[in-house]
């Protein structure tokens, strides 16, 4: 054996080694965050009347769903169906392993989150130190507020996962990889179409995703006029492949709410009080919005005194990575520029905040502190600041799993879920059904009988009785 070849086997070994140790940290990652999201779906999850709503659609058959995505609290419908289609799909697959019931609804939008925030863990890992790579994933996924609702069948959280799927990807992608030929790689433009699919997948699923979606969007269309890597200006056609599969890509997910305009033109369509709040404006407070923004997420994140302000330190990280990465456009657009966009969106509003708008927030705030991070010259400092941030995380993890607990539980269903199976074996039709404790009024009292098979009939002899330990009685 040459020395070469005994100095190049280690370092082959090495990234073997490296390699097998990045897939191994997330597939514990991946593991944790799944049991963390799901351990009490089955006996406390949210089932109220927009979940027996949506998981009835999931229900029904591939033709009969919507081409348009969920009521918006901001009017009209979502842009899209991809909620309602991801919702079928995660029935379809795991639906008939839980009877279909609707904590099955809640498993796939777990899923969703814990392989996005997985993902995000695999392409942070290749651009910046795993120890602050796992520490800012896992401030992400173990957020108290994410921890909730990424168990429950709603499209704030479906938005969110998408929305981190597509900067996983996008992150993968940058820097970008050498060009050869004519300089625009065949193999550049499929992960190009697959990013910007995911980003406006999330838009389609709630509309505050195109706080980043939007940003990335830009970002994708306009890398290639920022690549130097090989060092010849490339022709203005080849450049502007990307903004052309950018476009393609929006034009033909459009294409379902398309049809159902043309089908229904009378129809609500689209979140119409808020991009009527977006064109008539009636005030500008760019501030405000900033200063909203970024408490709201700051104390989704990590919950903090009503005294701190997150403002000051997020404009600080955001211009750091602003300036530290201005030559990838990608990097800013997922973190500095999706602050500035989420600034811009609600610098016009004259609404209240809901806090569920900034779930897919809380992954460009913590990416922009990372950046931030990995940004200081000394890999050394990187790596322990890493390190300690992980610590605190890691430490923390009790504390904020048990806050979690604060948000989306519903103890009601474990007794719902009980008495309905009982009352299957005892009366498979029934007159009415009753409770004997509090529930919520959007709660369908017959709606899990009726999935387990149970008949609902006027002139059946009996009206069951369900009490809260689960049992039933008959009157």
């Amino acid at each position: 054996m040459t020395l070469r070849q005994a100095q190049g086997q280690p370092e082959h070994r090495r990234g073997l080694n490296e390699r097998h140790a990045r897939i191994g940290l997330a597939s514990v990652f991946f593991v944790y965050i799944v049991v963390m999201r799901t351990y009490d779906v089955s006996s406390t999850f949210l089932m109220l009347g927009e979940q027996t709503r949506d998981w009835t659609i999931a229900l029904g058959g591939l033709t009969h769903l919507p081409l348009v995505g969920a009521p918006s609290t901001a009017g009209g419908r979502g842009f899209g169906p991809s909620y309602y289609w991801l919702l079928w799909i995660g029935r379809m697959l795991l639906g008939p392993f839980m009877d279909n019931l609707p904590h099955a609804g809640g498993i796939t939008v777990a899923l969703l989150q814990s392989i996005a925030d997985t993902w995000l863990l695999i392409a942070l890992s290749r651009r910046v130190h795993w120890g602050l790579a796992l520490a800012l994933c896992l401030l992400i996924a173990s957020a108290p507020f994410d921890i909730a609702i990424s168990s429950v069948i709603w499209n704030p959280p479906v938005a969110a996962a998408l929305i981190k799927m597509s900067v996983a990807s996008a992150l993968s992608m940058s820097p970008p990889a050498p060009l050869r030929g004519s300089g625009e790689t065949g193999s550049a433009l499929g992960p190009t179409a697959v990013t910007a699919g995911l980003a406006w997948m999330a838009v389609q699923a709630h509309l505050s995703a195109l706080f980043i979606a939007g940003p990335l969007l830009v970002a994708l269309a306009i890398q290639p006029f920022y690549d130097r890597s090989t060092g010849v200006l490339r022709p203005f056609y080849d450049r502007a492949k990307p903004a052309v599969i950018v476009a393609a890509v929006v034009i033909v997910l459009q294409i379902p709410f398309l049809i159902s305009v043309l089908r229904e033109p009378n129809a609500p369509a689209g979140p119409s009080s808020a991009i009527a709040g977006l064109t008539n404006p009636k005030a500008f407070r760019p501030w405000t919005a900033f200063d909203s923004v970024t408490g709201i997420t700051g104390n989704l994140v990590w919950p903090a005194p009503d005294s701190f302000k997150f403002s000051y330190p997020a404009l600080l990280l955001a211009l750091i990575v602003a300036f530290k990465y201005r030559k990838e456009p990608i990097v800013v657009a997922v973190t500095s520029g999706a602050i500035v966009a989420a600034t811009a969106l609600f610098t016009t509003s004259t609404r209240n905040y809901d806090g569920y708008w900034f779930i897919p927030f809380t992954a460009a705030l913590t990416l922009t502190l990372g950046m931030a991070i990995a940004a200081i010259p000394s890999k050394a400092a990187v790596k322990w600041v890493g390190f300690a941030l992980l610590a605190l995380v890691v430490w923390r993890q009790p504390v904020r799993i048990e806050d979690s607990k604060r948000f989306f539980k519903y103890p009601q269903y474990d007794a719902m879920l009980k008495g309905s199976r009982q009352l299957m074996m005892q009366a498979p039709v029934v007159r009415d059904i009753k409770v004997t404790f509090d529930v919520h009024p959007t709660m369908d009292r017959q709606f899990i009988y009726k999935i387990l098979g149970g008949r609902i009939d006027g002139a059946a002899l009996y009206t069951a009785v369900i009490n809260s330990d689960g049992s039933v009685k008959l009157e």
